[in-house]
């Protein structure tokens, strides 16, 4: 399984219809289920590992779980981009346990909304 949305994290960027993760894969692959305000990856097979969604999602909600060549269920690669977003932080856990974080210099690109975000939350960044 290579992307995982968690349900946990994810509030659906709010009301908005389109949120970065939805608009960002080039796949069509993620879309926001409106019944319990969430996205999540509607055909996992035929997710290629591109990564845009997990870069783009402001609550850190996507994790790219590492296939089982690579490593086991608790094998994952998750990203915790930097409050100036120019910097991420990939945390790389393998299947043992092990940790490892590095640091990389990223784009900075400004993600607009495709609407007015409701709930109070119009000072949302969703740049990567």
């Amino acid at each position: 399984m290579p992307v995982w949305v968690d349900p946990e994290k994810c509030n659906g960027c709010y009301n908005s219809r389109q949120p970065p993760c939805v608009r960002m894969c080039p796949g069509d692959l993620i879309v926001k289920d409106y019944s319990v305000n969430k996205a999540y990856l509607k055909y996992p097979e035929d997710c290629w590992d591109c990564l845009p969604c997990i870069k783009a999602c402001p609550e850190e909600a996507i994790e790219f779980h590492l296939s089982y060549q690579l490593g086991s269920k608790g094998a994952k690669l998750v990203p915790h981009v930097h409050k100036t977003r120019d910097f991420i932080t990939w945390e790389a856990v393998d299947n043992s346990g092990n940790e490892e974080r590095f640091k990389i210099r990223t784009k900075v690109l400004k993600i607009d909304l495709d609407e007015q975000i409701e709930d109070g939350a119009e000072g949302l960044d969703f740049s990567i």
